[in-house]
């Protein structure tokens, strides 16, 4: 194609240039020269101007032919225009479903999926507040900031599914997280104002919303069109004046056949909702005894413990869910009795329960106190520790005494991308 072309000026004069530096090299008589240089002039193709140095060693590769060089250039542009381009769109549409420029203060509530793949973080003041946002995370040794989506404190991922339910400023939505890069909006169920606590029911098709005067249980078989199945009038979970996980202040037991929930009067209200239309009211215990900071069931379901804000623990033994049966404890750990998240969890047997809290708002002290629960007959024995740790915000437990902590802001009131995995807790 190209050497049926008349060759361009600058061609012949860089074959002009090989020719006398061949000379100069006395590869080249000064008649070869002269004679050459004519033919260079007077050729009118590429090919005819390439035989006159074919037999000439060069020290360096001539020019490309100008034609198949412009090609070339162009198609590398081109290249170089997608790629980057590529490159420019991800890093916009990637700032745009992660912190890019978000803004809020630490973790108020957490939730971490069933098979511990997948966590959510509420940031800012909970109550949906629509100003900020829940973050998606992928959890692992190194985890990973997906996107986020409006919504709040608190939050629930219903039991074997990428579901998350969230609070909002009309009650409490469902988010699909299939897609945990795309969470997408399912159905909106409406409350009474700001939610204060979100549960599923272990093996049912149940999720309990609490708010400031009644628990409003939902069935969520289809997703898509929840509906209500009951309402439990006077079991508001109390504000109190701690920075709590407010999620565990509502509770089933692992059988989903007992619900528990903090009130008013700073008590524990069971609630027995095998049939879910029709909540019967088992007892109240606890009444004035504080602030509820945290709230949890024995895996086996036997037994109901709950932390003040004060850092008095209390179990009860629920061999008859009528009349609970308080256990002795010892005097509460004063270490416990700090500004900050708390939230308590039973190790996988049952036999200890551990209450840990997060002292200050920009990390510091963390406590950890764990009781043996193996028997309730005799004073349950606890040991205390304290030591210093980078993180706070809400947190939560997940497999084998494992916690993970929201991410703390980076300055200037902007997000982390990064989120705290504890390793196991001490036995």
């Amino acid at each position: 194609m190209a050497d049926n072309q008349n060759p361009t000026w600058a061609y012949r004069e860089h074959v002009v240039g090989l020719l006398k530096a061949a000379f100069v090299r006395g590869q080249l008589t000064k008649d070869e020269l002269d004679a050459r240089v004519g033919d260079a002039l007077a050729r009118s193709a590429y090919a005819d101007l390439d035989a006159l140095t074919a037999d000439i060693p060069r020290p360096d590769s001539p020019p490309g032919r100008p034609l198949r060089t412009v090609a070339t250039v162009a198609a590398l542009v081109g290249v170089m225009v997608v790629v980057f381009g590529g490159l420019l769109a991800y890093y916009v549409w990637n700032e745009k479903r992660t912190d890019g420029a978000l803004t809020a203060s630490y973790a108020m509530g957490i939730a971490v999926s069933s098979d511990a793949r997948l966590g959510v973080t509420a940031q800012g003041t909970g109550g949906g507040a629509e100003g900020c946002c829940d973050l998606v995370w992928r959890i692992g040794a190194h985890p990973k900031l997906l996107a986020h989506f409006p919504g709040g404190a608190p939050l629930a991922f219903a039991p074997g599914s990428h579901t998350v339910t969230s609070a909002s400023p009309a009650g409490v939505t469902e988010w699909s997280l299939a897609d945990p890069a795309r969470p997408a909006r399912i159905a909106t169920m409406s409350g009474p104002g700001p939610a204060q606590g979100i549960a599923y029911a272990p093996g049912h098709t149940i999720v309990a919303v609490a708010y400031a005067s009644a628990v409003l249980m939902w069935d969520v078989a289809s997703p898509a069109a929840p509906h209500l199945i009951a309402t439990i009038p006077a079991a508001a979970v109390a504000a109190g004046g701690v920075y709590s996980s407010v999620q565990e202040q509502i509770a089933f037991s692992p059988d989903g056949r007992t619900l528990a929930t903090t009130d008013a009067g700073h008590a524990v209200s069971l609630w027995d909702v095998s049939t879910p239309s029709a909540p019967r009211h088992l007892a109240t215990v606890g009444r004035d005894a504080g602030p509820l900071a945290a709230l949890a069931f024995s895996p086996d379901g036997s037994q109901l413990a709950y932390l003040g804000s004060d850092g008095a623990l209390t179990v009860f033994s629920l061999t008859d869910p009528v009349q609970p049966v308080n256990a002795a404890i010892p005097g509460p750990p004063a270490t416990l009795a700090q500004w900050g998240n708390y939230a308590l969890a039973y190790s996988p047997d049952g036999t200890r329960l551990t209450a840990v809290v997060l002292i200050e708002e920009t990390g510091g002290s963390r406590v950890t106190c764990t009781w043996n629960t193996t028997s309730l007959a005799q004073p349950l024995a606890v040991h205390c520790r304290t030591d210093d740790f980078p993180s706070t915000g809400a947190f939560t437990f997940i497999s084998r005494g494992t916690a993970i902590v929201g991410p703390d802001p980076r300055g200037a009131n902007q997000l982390s991308d990064t989120l705290s995995v504890w390793p196991p807790l001490p036995s």
